[in-house]
């Protein structure tokens, strides 16, 4: 699995490294260290920091309401069902969408 330094997750997110801490703390993020102590992030991790970028950044929520929305985000995919193949995962997520869609026409 590849790892991203400190200095590489801040220039993937175009953050400063106190904010890249301050997301750890508030997110309860925990990178794991390098033989010489230094915070690396996975690949998974790296995403997750990426969307709490995009919701903090683009979308302006504020902490609290980006916890929020990660949690309802969290929830969403374990309601994922075991499928058996692509096709059965590829139906159920058409489903999801169909429904999501229908909440967001006009009334």
């Amino acid at each position: 699995m590849k790892y991203y330094s400190v200095t590489e997750t801040c220039c993937r997110l175009h953050v400063k490294p106190h904010i890249l801490r301050y997301w750890e703390k508030e997110f309860e993020l925990n990178p794991k260290r390098n033989s010489a102590g230094r915070r690396i992030y996975s690949a998974p991790q790296l995403e997750r920091l990426q969307l709490i970028r995009r919701l903090l950044h683009e979308e302006k929520l504020t902490v609290k309401g980006a916890r929020r929305q990660l949690t309802k985000m969290s929830a969403r995919t374990d309601r994922l069902p075991a499928a058996k193949n692509q096709r059965e995962t590829l139906l159920w997520l058409k489903r999801e969408l169909v429904s999501i869609h229908a909440l967001l026409e006009p009334r």
